[in-house]
Formats: structure tokens, C-alpha cells, sequence
């Protein structure tokens, strides 16, 4: 077994008042989503059907009403019997300016009336494939957004402008420096103009932006139809200090979520009886990784359910190199499974902040028997398996001491034996994640030749602490060090 530590006994921590950690690494989370975010409404604390309609409403009374009302965190999972408000329901605040609510978990959206218009969506518009308009007994799209169904609908808002994602970028990266991050890795550049992305963060990360950036990009932005010129890809990237900012590979979805009941399970979801759903039919999803793998990029694959990562390892099974790739989530895993993963050697990236958050949503979607199971982090640190922890932000605050929390104590209904120890939880949030961005001799360590990014704190590192001090590079980011 492989533990990654951050204890090295050079440095005894203990004899002073000051307690160094390496700096935390968030190697799946969404960086320019996240800054774009915290200017919009946030639903995250809101239990019920009403409260989300108030604070909607509220809110958007102080709205631009020439712009999309946008909001955030939406879970009809924490509803009385886990139904979903309707454009019937936000038509009542406007059928005029486009409002649209997108699930906590970022796999569906509710949209009004005007967001469907905008979007071009009617009655006859069909599904498009690995995604669903869900529809009123009468046929007509009721304003739930399921997969590319959402995705749909959300590309049809305006696109934020270079400097606009410039600010957010720059805006998240120093929330995420206040919680010790220093490296964190977006897993889906390219949801607006792959080009212009990438040119936001070059720019950000040349004005002085508080944590290493690495970015996965969107497999279709490369290899499809709609692939950016190759040129201009390379030229891009080459643009870019790799100490600040690179590009580490291609990302790709195999299926949904849990709370969205969209997560391809070989079991049923009890609240809609069905198995969820593939984005991709299995020979295109198989397609698709050959591809990403024959073109020489690391391949990072979205895979919730138990029946997509079996895909997903099938896939990987048949390259050169599976240790070059990455499996991104696989939160239902049977003890076949572990092994069967333990073998290929592809890198797991796990949060484990979903289950302090979403607990109830996987209680509410699954089986007792699979839900208590989730996120099996000892049975796959002992079988082995290479491991990151990330929080997948802004799906969650995204502290690491949250998923640390989570980690060393699973909250209740999840199966205690899964609890691994808190070194070895920081260790999964620190060096694991530099191998997870295949960067395990850079940064992640506390160690002569390492990058210089770690965090100072006056009390013993614990859930609930916050850093002192960080520093990148022996430079002081965020804090201070009197």
C-alpha cells in the first residue's frame, strides 16, 4: 500500500507554535465557475420548495431585468418527497426575464418559460441525446433540465466577457488561497469559447493569481467536430508559464449524478425506478477515450455510477498506459471493482466533502445498502489504488479540512470502517493530489527541491482551522505572518 504523508521527520512540527503543512491541492474543481458563482443567488441553504421561490424572488428584485436571473445550489433532494419546482413555479416571479436554478450537482437546471424561448426550446424540440427536456403529461417541457438537456438550455445565456472570467478567476483563486489551496486543477475548460478560456487564465495567472492553475479541457473542444484549430491550441498553451498555468489533459463524461437520479447504476433509483443514463452510447464513450489516448493526452473521465466506470475501465484496459489516465469520481464500487481498479492503476480522484453535504440525496436516490457504501476510501487506499481528494467546487464550499472532516469520521449512515486517519486524508489533500496532475516531484512535499507552497498555522492543524499564512513559491499569498 501506498500512503502519501506529509510528516517528514526533519521537521519537527511539535517543538514550536507554528505547524507548516505543504499547501492543499484541488486537483477537480471548477476555478472560473467558482469565481463567476459568488455573484449569483445561492440557494445551498434553503430546505424547501418555499424558501427557494422567496429567495429567488427576493433576489430578484435588485436583478438587471435585460440579463439572465442566474442561481445556484438548487437540491430538490432536501424537499418534502424530493420534488422539483417547475418553470410554472418561477414563471410566477418573471415570464419575461430568463431565470434559471442549476442543481447543486451540476448535472440539471429548472429554467422559466423566457429561458426556454431563449434557448429555442419548444414542445416538439426532442431530446437531445444523453440528456432530457422532462416534460408535463401534455408533452410540453415542464422546465427541468436533465444532462445535455441543461447544458443545452445554459449555453444559450450570455457568455461572460475575457475580463469578466479574468475577475472571477483571480476572484476564486484567492477564496481558495484562504483555505490552503495553492494548486487547483478546472475540469471542464471550454463550457463557453475553449480559446478565450484559456487566454483568462494565461492572464490571470500572469496578474499575480493566488494558486497554481492546471486545466483539464473538454474533450470535444479538441478532438470533435467542433475542435479548436490545432494551431491556435498549441499556440495558446505555449503562451503559458507551466510553473503558473498548463494544460494536463482531456475531460470527458460518461454519465450524471446521484442527485439528479442521471448516474449510470446497475441497480435502480428509488425515486424514479430507473438506471440512470450514459452521455454516450457505450461503443461511442469507448470511441472517445481510444481517441484522447491515440492523440497523447492524459484522459480524465466523469463516472459516478457502477456501470459506467466498469465502461470506463473496459476503455482503459485497451491503452498503453492506463497509469496515465484518470478516473474522475466512481462513487459506487463493488469490492470487484476496487480490485479490478488496483490493477489498471489509473489515478481516482474522490471528494469526500459530497458526503457531508449531499448525504441525504444518496439516502433518498439508493438502496441502504449502496448508499451507506459511498466513497469506500479505506478499501481503496488498502487495495492500493492511487489516490487524490478534491471537493469538485463549487458543487461544495470546497475547504479541504470539510473533506478531511468527512474523511476521518464519515458522517452518519456511512459505513465507519471506511474512515482512514488524518494524516493520511491531509496526505491524499496535499501529495495525492500532485500525482493526480502527474506533478509528484514539484509540489506536495515539504521537501529540498520541492516548490516552496505550504501553509503556516499558530494552532495544531485541525477540521475548522484556517492558515495563518500561505505561501507559493516562498512568497506569502495570502495571510500574514506576524
Amino acid at each position: 500500500m501506498q500512503v502519501f504523508t506529509t510528516h517528514d521527520p526533519r521537521l519537527d512540527y511539535k517543538k514550536t507554535e507554528t505547524y507548516l503543512l505543504p499547501g492543499f491541492i484541488d486537483a477537480h474543481c471548477h476555478i472560473l465557475p467558482s469565481g463567476l458563482d459568488l455573484l449569483k443567488c445561492n440557494l445551498r441553504t434553503c430546505t424547501s420548495r418555499e424558501e427557494v421561490l422567496e429567495k429567488v424572488a427576493d433576489e430578484f428584485q435588485n436583478h438587471n431585468k435585460e440579463g439572465w436571473f442566474h442561481a445556484t445550489q438548487y437540491d430538490q433532494t432536501k424537499f418534502e418527497g424530493s420534488v422539483h419546482i417547475t418553470r410554472h413555479d418561477l414563471d410566477k416571479i418573471s415570464d419575461s426575464t430568463p431565470i434559471l436554478l442549476r442543481h447543486s450537482n451540476g448535472h440539471a437546471s429548472v429554467a422559466n418559460s423566457a429561458a426556454l424561448r431563449a434557448a429555442g426550446v419548444t414542445r416538439e424540440t426532442p431530446d437531445p441525446e444523453g440528456g432530457e427536456f422532462v416534460r408535463d403529461a401534455d408533452g410540453a417541457p415542464n422546465g427541468v433540465l436533465l444532462e445535455k438537456a441543461h447544458e443545452f438550455v445554459t449555453s444559450a445565456a450570455p457568455s461572460p466577457t475575457t475580463e469578466q472570467m479574468v475577475e472571477a478567476i483571480l476572484r476564486a483563486g484567492e477564496s481558495m488561497s484562504s483555505f490552503g489551496i495553492t494548486t487547483a486543477t478546472d475540469m471542464m475548460t471550454g463550457r463557453w469559447n475553449l480559446a478565450q478560456e484559456l487566454e483568462a487564465y494565461r492572464l490571470a495567472s500572469e496578474r499575480g493569481c493566488k494558486i497554481r492553475l492546471r486545466l483539464y479541457v473538454q474533450w470535444a473542444d479538441v478532438l470533435s467536430s467542433r475542435a479548436i484549430d490545432p494551431g491556435l491550441f498549441a499556440e495558446l498553451q505555449s503562451a503559458m508559464d507551466p510553473q503558473k498555468c498548463k494544460v494536463l489533459g482531456l475531460k470527458v463524461f460518461a454519465d450524471g449524478a446521484i442527485g439528479s437520479a442521471t448516474a449510470a447504476i446497475k441497480s435502480k433509483f428509488l425515486t424514479t425506478g430507473g438506471q440512470g443514463q450514459l452521455i454516450y452510447p457505450e461503443a461511442k464513450l469507448a470511441e472517445i477515450i481510444a481517441s484522447i489516448d491515440a492523440a497523447g493526452y492524459s484522459c480524465a473521465v466523469h463516472t459516478i455510477g457502477d456501470y459506467s466506470t466498469d465502461l470506463v475501465m473496459d476503455a482503459y484496459e485497451k491503452t498503453d498506459d492506463p497509469t496515465r489516465h484518470r478516473i474522475e469520481h466512481a462513487m459506487i464500487l463493488s469490492e470487484a471493482q476496487i480490485e479490478r481498479m488496483a490493477r489498471l492503476g489509473s489515478h481516482l480522484t474522490v471528494q469526500p466533502e459530497f458526503l457531508m453535504r449531499f448525504g441525504h440525496a444518496y439516502r433518498v436516490q439508493l438502496e441502504p445498502e449502496i448508499a451507506v457504501n459511498l466513497k469506500p476510501v479505506r478499501s481503496l487506499l488498502d487495495a492500493g489504488i492511487p489516490l487524490s481528494f478534491n471537493s469538485d467546487r463549487p458543487i461544495v464550499p470546497g475547504n479541504p479540512w470539510d473533506g478531511i472532516a468527512a474523511a476521518t469520521e464519515r458522517p452518519e449512515g456511512f459505513n465507519p470502517a471506511e474512515n482512514i486517519s488524518r494524516e493520511e486524508a491531509i496526505g491524499l489533500y496535499t501529495h495525492g493530489g500532485a500525482h493526480a496532475n502527474f506533478e509528484p516531484e514539484f509540489v506536495g512535499k515539504l521537501e529540498p527541491g520541492f516548490a516552496a507552497d505550504y501553509q503556516v498555522y499558530t494552532e495544531k492543524p485541525h477540521p475548522g482551522a484556517t492558515p495563518s499564512a500561505v505561501f507559493m513559491d516562498g512568497k506569502i499569498v495570502q495571510g500574514t505572518t506576524d
